[in-house]
């Protein structure tokens, strides 16, 4: 699959956090990411063209199965990344996450998969 850009990552991870049997409304995913519910219909308008969510006109948002596999991949990504900055180098909760966001973005797959490794021996 081809990459999307960070924004759209982080709209698809926000889509995956919301979501529940319904969908997901633009309204909780504008709340979550603080951002105007116009640059969600246009991030979902994009994400949609590449396959990633389904939408019927002003209904609610459902993740395709592609797009379930993205999120998941990015959501986790996030997650091990967090917890990493938290329980080994002892950032605060807020900046971890604000960091984790970051770096989710920009970090090598070979990096990931080291770190993911790391965390799966310490946590054990």
């Amino acid at each position: 699959m081809a990459r999307i850009s960070p924004s759209l990552e982080d709209y698809l991870e926000a889509i995956y956090r919301v979501i529940d049997e319904d969908g997901a409304r633009t309204t909780d995913i504008a709340t979550h990411l603080g951002v105007s519910k116009a640059s969600v219909n246009q991030a979902v308008g994009l994400l949609a063209e590449r396959g990633l969510i389904s939408q019927e006109r002003y209904g609610p948002i459902y993740l395709t199965t592609s797009g379930e596999d993205k999120a998941q991949a990015i959501y986790r990504r996030h997650q091990i990344i967090k917890e990493f900055l938290i329980a080994i180098l002892g950032v605060d909760g807020d900046t971890a996450e604000q960091d984790a966001c970051n770096i989710e973005h920009v970090i090598s797959k070979k990096t990931m998969n080291r770190l993911v490794e790391f965390m799966e021996k310490e946590m054990k």
